[in-house]
């Protein structure tokens, strides 16, 4: 389990999260909701160690996060940003073959044979010679998903994730979220399509000006209050225009 307790964190004079605190289970869907500007993606930033500016504590099995050393941090979180950002000059295969490397010492035959196997699981082990150049968004999407996984993350955070996708892309990306939720990985969406989260409602927290005003968890087994946040971004009707 991820903890986070009273997380806040600033840019200059703004405070963009304000002592959030909550707690993330693996073999679940955690979604961040809200607005443009709300801290979504500076929370995962901060989950990911990517931001390290902040105040309050993120652990994991009572271990602070920002304690671990990179490798210890590689096996418990793995990040896929926005624009899934691959290395240009490496193919996919090499793309996804150097963390390992570098952080478990892995021998390159050992990786690339592991990496092979993950991009068996995505159904894109043909393009593992592409170049991310040759590759399109849903592709360069799941070459970035392998990179990470080849780690052995107990969990996965993605930001915006279906924002560049085709309607296609966009379900095969929940038939993978689906695999890995079974598999027992962990998995925190920050997302602005209500489709995705309405597919995906498992656990849910609405962000505003970097405070949670609203949660759901649907293992409580109560309905979605429909006067509240979320029930309305998830309708549409508040939030149609973020």
């Amino acid at each position: 389990m991820l903890k986070i307790n009273n997380l806040s964190c600033s840019k200059g004079e703004q405070k963009i999260l304000k002592e959030l605190s909550l707690s993330i289970f693996q073999n679940r869907a955690t979604l961040l909701l809200g607005k443009s500007g709300s801290g979504k993606t500076t929370l995962l930033r901060c989950i990911a160690q990517l931001e390290t500016r902040y105040q309050g504590e993120i652990s994991y099995q009572a271990q602070s996060i920002h304690q671990l050393s990179p490798r210890e941090r590689s096996k418990i979180i793995g990040f896929i940003s926005q624009s899934f950002p691959l290395f240009p000059h490496m193919n996919v295969l090499d793309n996804c073959a150097k963390a390992p490397k570098i952080l478990l010492n892995m021998s390159k035959q050992d990786a690339y044979a592991k990496v092979r196997e993950i991009l068996r699981l995505l159904d894109i082990e043909k393009l593992a010679l592409s170049m991310p150049h040759q590759l399109s968004g849903g592709q360069q999407q799941r070459a970035a998903i392998a990179r990470a996984l080849v780690l052995k993350p107990s969990f996965l955070l993605f930001d915006e994730p279906t924002s560049a996708l085709d309607p296609e892309n966009t379900k095969r990306f929940m038939q993978i979220i689906n695999n890995l939720l079974t598999r027992g990985t962990g998995v925190i969406i920050a997302s602005h399509d209500l489709k995705l989260a309405s597919q995906l409602l498992d656990a849910a927290y609405f962000l505003e000006e970097g405070k949670f005003v609203e949660s759901y968890d649907a293992k409580a087994k109560e309905p979605l209050p429909r006067e509240g946040k979320i029930h309305r971004f998830l309708s549409m009707n508040e939030y149609a225009n973020i």
